[in-house]
């Protein structure tokens, strides 16, 4: 199309040759038990642990492949001397109804260096994983996501993780920004928020290709 190579099947899309999988912000203070949004702000995070299993096994199935996971981790300085005051303002004001933003965790969890802030156990990373450190929601904000994946011949990026409506939704779009061909993995990806999550999906699916993960596992196991 256009004098230009274009991918037509979701084989040519997902090539482990250009494809790198992402996840994003699957760590224990945001989705364990034991981590800030459960004990502090009281949220039940069920749904964020809910693509636990079928992420391992994507997982399991990109290594084999030989693809590029990369692990994005949020990461706020505990000192706030790195915050901006406008993500500061972002997070604090009063929104339609009078009511606040209804967690404070992109100020007051995943502080680098502490066991919030780590991968959970159960999607720990690997020797030769790329971890990204991320400021903001999005992985390629402020970043050197965009260089590593350029240096390693990546033309596709594969979204998994959490929110759907936040990290997972500017991680898409900073994809898409920086030219990458863009997938989401539609049963990879959660917010412990419903419709949230649902609002998020709906925005996801009508932009880039949407597979599920067994879709991945099927082409990647060839």
């Amino acid at each position: 199309a256009f004098g230009k190579l274009i991918p037509d099947s979701l084989e040519e899309l997902i090539d482990p040759k250009q494809t790198a999988l992402v996840i994003v912000d699957m760590q224990n203070d945001l989705c364990s038990p034991e981590g800030y949004l459960a004990v502090h702000d009281g949220q039940d995070v069920s749904p964020n642990r809910s693509i636990i299993e079928p992420l391992k096994v994507l997982i399991e199935k990109a290594r084999q492949a030989a693809l590029p996971i990369v692990y994005v981790q949020y990461t706020v300085d505990p000192t706030h001397r790195l915050t901006n005051p406008a993500w500061v303002y972002n997070h604090l004001r009063e929104r339609p109804g009078g009511k606040g933003h209804i967690t404070l965790v992109s100020l007051e969890a995943c502080f680098e260096g502490t066991w919030g802030w780590e991968v959970i156990p159960e999607l720990t990373p690997e020797p030769g994983d790329i971890i990204i450190r991320k400021n903001h929601l999005g992985a390629f904000w402020d970043t050197n996501l965009d260089k590593i994946l350029r240096g390693n011949g990546i033309k596709t990026v594969v979204v998994t993780g959490t929110a759907t409506a936040g990290c997972v939704f500017d991680t898409a779009v900073g994809a898409a920004a920086n030219d990458y061909y863009t997938v989401v993995v539609r049963d990879c990806v959660t917010q412990n928020d419903s419709s949230g999550h649902l609002l998020g999906l709906e925005i996801l699916t009508r932009r880039y290709d949407h597979p599920t993960a067994s879709d991945l596992k099927a082409i990647w196991a060839q």
